[in-house]
């Protein structure tokens, strides 16, 4: 996993400005649900170039401290580059399904898009709920439906249609692993915690055209970028064909550009204050 998403951190260092201007209002939804604030300590889990743990920055002040952490170095080393001006925030390399730090550490924990990605996921948030302080929050977001996500789900079925297989296979954790307030809400109960809640919140994508889409979000989708990356020319080729076409249908003008529907789903719970 660490090897996989080490390889898309170029992708993501170049492209980390537009993902945290997509999901702005979510990630400060996110942070309402963690319940995110003057002073308090946060950790951000699986926090790629950072985005998340930025913005949590920005609300904790000077008084303070985040921790943007990743199994992946090279996603850490970019987060540590866009932290380099706010002396509140730190770094780590580690997975979140193993904290190294003590018990009660945190008021809140953090996770963009990671949790769906984790193997064990209860486990996971039973290990981000360690940390956390009796009373403190935690808030994960994940994608929702593929069909609510047609910007990155076209492309997963483009390379599914080439091969007449599904892609990712059942067998693999992926972007919609855990697509479902049911599901998400599951997890969090299941990993030990209380009063869980789960939003939704829409995220469209914008591209100039489709051809930037289709240069784009590859490169951000670690499975996808590793699946691509290890084809002959002439079936990338015929995949961007399929995927473009499929835009086109699924995007509408905006503008000088196109936009296409998102939608993520934000759940949090409480760690209890006994």
């Amino acid at each position: 996993m660490s090897e996989m998403w080490d390889s898309v951190a170029p992708g993501w260092e170049a492209n980390a400005a537009f993902v945290d201007e997509q999901l702005a209002p979510a990630t400060e939804a996110l942070l309402d649900a963690a319940g995110v604030g003057e002073g308090d300590a946060v950790l951000d889990l699986g926090a790629g170039p950072g985005g998340a743990g930025l913005a949590a920055a920005q609300r904790v002040g000077s008084g303070g401290s985040v921790v943007l952490s990743d199994v992946a170095a090279e996603m850490v080393a970019v987060a540590a580059r866009r932290a380099s001006a706010l002396p509140q925030v730190s770094t780590g390399v580690f997975d979140q399904s193993a904290i190294p730090v003590a018990d009660a550490s945190f008021g809140a924990v953090i996770c963009r898009h990671g949790l769906m990605f984790v193997e064990d996921p209860v486990g996971a948030v039973a290990e981000a709920r360690r940390v956390l302080r009796a009373g403190g929050r935690y808030a994960a977001m994940t994608w929702d439906r593929r069909e609510l996500n047609p910007w990155l789900g076209l492309l997963l079925d483009a390379v599914g249609d080439q091969f007449g297989v599904p892609f990712p296979p059942p067998n693999v954790r992926g972007p919609f692993s855990l697509d479902s307030a049911g599901a998400l809400s599951s997890v969090l109960q299941d990993g030990g915690l209380d009063d869980v809640t789960v939003q939704q919140v829409s995220t469209p994508m914008r591209a100039a055209s489709l051809q930037e889409w289709w240069e784009r979000v590859p490169r951000l989708a670690g499975p996808l970028a590793m699946a691509l990356a290890g084809m002959d020319a002439d079936v990338r080729d015929a995949i961007a064909k399929r995927a473009l076409q499929a835009g086109s249908e699924a995007a509408a003008r905006e503008h000088d550009g196109i936009v296409f529907a998102g939608s993520v789903l934000i759940g949090s719970g409480r760690k209890a204050p006994h």
